[in-house]
């Protein structure tokens, strides 16, 4: 199986931030690695996805853990069904092995994000795993880019994780950190 260390890197990031008092939050569930991942890290996790696919696959991989729960929507509406957490993390673009037509959109990405900022508290943080890859990702790469460049950086801190020497637009990694409240 071929590495994937910008994997590795996101979830060795996980590690360090995510105590097993947490509540994470997988906006895109897709085949689950992720899902179990954060299981082993945190005290709860609640994972989304719109495709009942991405909910079966997953469900083989974490069905049996009672502190996971697999939501079948999309993340723009977390607020049906969390309200508080530490972390949220993306990996956007489309289902491997899954219909390419279907990927996360620009739109509801930059909604579910501005969604989110308000309810991050100091030191929680959102990862993004982004695709520029297809069409679609390469619309939400750049309202994505263009979008953090508006947060105050007096409350975060990101850094984005790149291959430099790849072509052919490959995935990349964004981490953002509340380092602040408003109120600090």
């Amino acid at each position: 199986m071929k590495k994937n260390v910008l994997l590795e890197q996101a979830h060795a990031i996980l590690t360090s931030l995510v105590s097993p008092e947490d509540i994470m939050v997988d906006m895109t569930m897709g085949n689950g690695h992720d899902t179990l991942f954060l299981s082993s890290l945190a005290k709860e996790v609640y994972a989304f996805d719109i495709q009942e696919k991405a909910l079966e696959k997953t469900k083989q991989k974490v069905g049996h853990l009672t502190h996971v729960h697999l939501i079948c929507d999309s993340h723009e509406n977390i607020l049906d069904y969390v309200q508080s957490f530490k972390g949220v993390i993306f990996n956007l673009g489309y289902l491997p092995q899954g219909d390419k037509s279907i990927t996360t959109k620009t739109e509801t990405t930059l909604n579910t994000l501005h969604t989110l900022l308000p309810l991050l508290k100091k030191e929680g943080f959102i990862q993004l795993v982004v695709y520029p890859g297809h069409e679609e990702g390469r619309r939400e790469d750049k309202a994505i880019q263009d979008w953090i460049k508006t947060l105050n950086p007096h409350l975060f801190h990101i850094t984005e994780s790149r291959f430099i020497h790849e072509e052919k637009n490959p995935p990349y990694m964004l981490m953002i950190y509340k380092t602040k409240d408003e109120s600090d």
